[in-house]
């Protein structure tokens, strides 16, 4: 491994690091600081409706992401519709897209089944992974436009949660097995 390289892994820990921080703070004290959020009545019906509505930011980072691209008529080096356009811009902009999608639909399973099975008072996380999924996104596409490795502390907000909801998930499931 080159110094580069390990420069670029060193920097891609030193951002990653307080964002790991900040999902541990925000999940920690949703109560507090999603307090104001009515949580649903404990009835299925209720429960995906608020699940949806939580989604709905998270949602809104992917439509912004697809107006940018959609500007495509705007670039000479894009307009045909290149998979790589030559604006270095557009090009982070379609991989935000694309990661933003990932990272959405993962959202989606993970977020659809806590509210399925988290008991009502610990609903408020939804709205808190949110937030963090919002404030992730607009910190990544940000820090990858800055440069590339900038892009770990909005990765970690946004995925962290969701990937914490999935093997939370799995042991649920586990442990209901047994």
């Amino acid at each position: 491994m080159t110094a580069d390289f390990r420069r670029k892994q060193m920097f891609i820990l030193a951002a990653a690091a307080p964002a790991f921080l900040m999902v541990a703070v925000v999940l920690y004290w949703a109560q507090s600081l999603f307090g104001f959020v009515a949580l649903p009545e404990d009835a299925i019906a209720a429960r995906l409706a608020f699940v949806a509505q939580c989604l709905f930011a998270p949602g809104c980072m992917l439509w912004i992401g697809v107006q940018f691209a959609g500007r495509r008529w705007a670039y000479p080096g894009a307009i045909d519709g290149t998979r790589f356009p030559e604006n270095r811009g557009l090009e982070i902009n379609l991989r935000y897209n694309l990661n933003t999608l990932e990272q959405f639909v993962l959202a989606v399973i993970a977020w659809t089944n806590l509210a399925l099975v988290l008991p009502r008072e610990n609903l408020v996380l939804l709205p808190a992974m949110a937030f963090l999924f919002v404030v992730g996104r607009i910190t990544f596409w940000a820090g990858y436009l800055w440069r590339a490795q900038a892009r770990a502390f909005g990765m970690v907000l946004t995925a962290l949660p969701t990937a914490g909801s999935f093997v939370w998930l799995l042991a649920h499931w586990a442990m209901r097995l047994m």
